[in-house]
Formats: structure tokens, C-alpha cells, sequence
């Protein structure tokens, strides 16, 4: 059986079909470029969304803790001015005329040595990082010589805008309302806020305040007017009716409010 060679033009055709050219590895190799971008890519928008996803997260808890402080500190509010250190008196509750910033006592802190009363002074505003900062001070203390305890709530916030409700039923922004007298310890019934981030979002609260005006003379709910009566808290009577002019609709001093004549009597004394 006579075997014959393979001849040499076989042996090249075989050896040209063993390999890549150079076209296919380079097309290799774009492709393999190709989809490392893209799976680069799919991994930066799953990490981006992760991220994005933690931020929002935190700033909700953020959020939800300032309301929750916010809702505590005005739910205690109290008819009881703050030396300024200058020799007067700053209103109960006061406003920021020209930009956001919110000053009123608050009862039910702890009772220490050095603040036997429990009541601090609170003090909301924003600085020019924007950030929504709380200083908190004795009642016992002035602003003007102690920084007071500083506790940052939110970041990123663009603006907060703060309404009191006033005797017209109008959420006005100044406390004490421009068309109206009111005694240094009125307090506003009801205070709407709204905190605006940067991001464009935006929440409200309505939050009950403490309808408290010696002005009108009574203590509780309803509206009317009359003469300054602030001397009439001294009295023990529970009638809430004033001696002015003017008369007022309410249900009198309850037990209470038995804490805020006692700091009203240590005020005008």
C-alpha cells in the first residue's frame, strides 16, 4: 500500500486556518473593551443608586428627628420672659422680623441647681451653612455672655418659614402680630412651619401652641380684646375674665397652667 506524502501547498493552507489574524484579535479586543465599559458603567449607576438611596434615608431620619424636637420643645411652651442681660426683658415668644430665627421659653427640662425651674430659653435659627441649629439656655442664664447648648438638627436646608395664628384667625409671620397689642407672655394658639431643603423638598407641620394672652384677659380658648391685664394673674380667681374694657371667652386658669402663674408672678415681681 503505497502511502503518498501530503504535498506542501496542504501543509500552508493547514497552518494559515491553525490561528487569528490580526484583524480578529484587534475586533477581540474592542469588543472586550466595549463591555468592560459597560459593565463599569451598569456597576457606577448600582453604587450611585446605593448611595443615593443611604442619603435620602439619612436625611429622612434627619428630617423626622427636627420635627420630633421641634413638636417636644413647643409642646412646653411657657408664659415666661428671658433677661436679655441689658437690664430688660425679651417677650415668652418672640420672632425674627428680618430673617428665620424663633425665641420662646420651654418648660419641663430637668429640674439641677442651677436651673431649679426647669424652664430653658430655645432659640431656632439658621447659619450660614445652612444648617437648622437649637441653643438652648437656662432660664437663669443671658444669651450675651454663654453660647448655650448648640445641637445642629438639619443640613442642607434652604429655608424655614414660621406662621403664628392670630387673633383675626390669619397665620401672620411676626410674633407679637404688627396690628396687634399683646402682653411680653402671649403665647400664639396654634404655629405653622415649613422647612424648605435644598433639594426642593418641602414638609409643614401645624403644630398646637398655647393660647395665652393676658391682654385679652383670659387664659384659654376664644378671642377678645382689652387693657393690659397682666396684674390680674396674680389673682387666684378662675373665672378668665378680665377687668378691662374688653372681654374674653375661656374656661379659666386649669390646673395646668398653675406653673405658668407661677412664673408670671416671678416675672412681675
Amino acid at each position: 500500500m503505497i502511502n503518498s506524502a501530503p504535498s506542501r501547498s496542504g501543509t500552508a493552507i493547514h497552518s494559515k486556518q491553525s490561528g487569528f489574524t490580526l484583524v480578529e484579535a484587534v475586533v477581540s479586543l474592542m469588543l472586550l473593551a466595549v463591555m468592560s465599559v459597560m459593565s463599569y458603567q451598569a456597576v457606577e449607576v448600582i453604587l450611585g443608586a446605593n448611595e443615593r438611596s443611604r442619603t435620602n434615608l439619612s436625611d429622612e431620619a434627619q428630617l423626622h428627628r427636627a420635627w420630633q424636637i421641634i413638636n417636644r420643645d413647643l409642646f412646653h411652651l411657657r408664659p415666661r420672659t428671658f433677661a436679655d442681660g441689658l437690664g430688660s426683658k425679651e417677650p415668652a415668644y418672640v420672632t425674627n422680623p428680618d430673617q428665620f430665627g424663633l425665641r420662646f421659653s420651654r418648660g419641663g427640662g430637668p429640674l439641677t441647681g442651677s436651673n431649679p425651674t426647669g424652664v430653658s430659653r430655645i432659640e431656632y435659627s439658621l447659619n450660614a451653612k445652612d444648617q437648622l441649629e437649637r441653643r438652648s439656655w437656662p432660664i437663669t442664664a443671658t444669651s450675651l455672655n454663654n453660647d448655650g447648648n448648640l445641637l445642629i438638627l438639619m443640613n442642607n436646608v434652604d429655608t424655614v418659614e414660621i406662621e403664628q395664628l392670630s387673633r383675626g384667625r390669619l397665620f401672620v409671620p411676626d410674633w407679637p402680630p404688627l396690628n396687634e397689642t399683646h402682653s411680653s407672655l402671649s403665647l400664639p394658639r396654634m404655629i405653622r412651619i415649613t422647612i424648605v431643603s435644598l433639594d426642593g423638598s418641602e414638609t409643614t407641620r401645624l403644630i398646637p401652641g398655647l393660647d395665652y394672652d393676658p391682654r385679652a384677659g383670659r387664659v384659654g380658648s376664644g378671642s377678645g380684646s382689652g387693657s393690659d391685664l397682666d396684674s390680674d394673674l396674680d389673682s387666684d380667681s378662675g373665672s378668665g375674665l378680665g377687668t378691662g374694657t374688653g372681654s374674653g371667652s375661656g374656661s379659666g386658669v386649669s390646673g395646668d397652667v398653675d406653673d405658668e402663674d407661677e412664673y408670671v408672678n416671678e416675672d412681675e415681681s
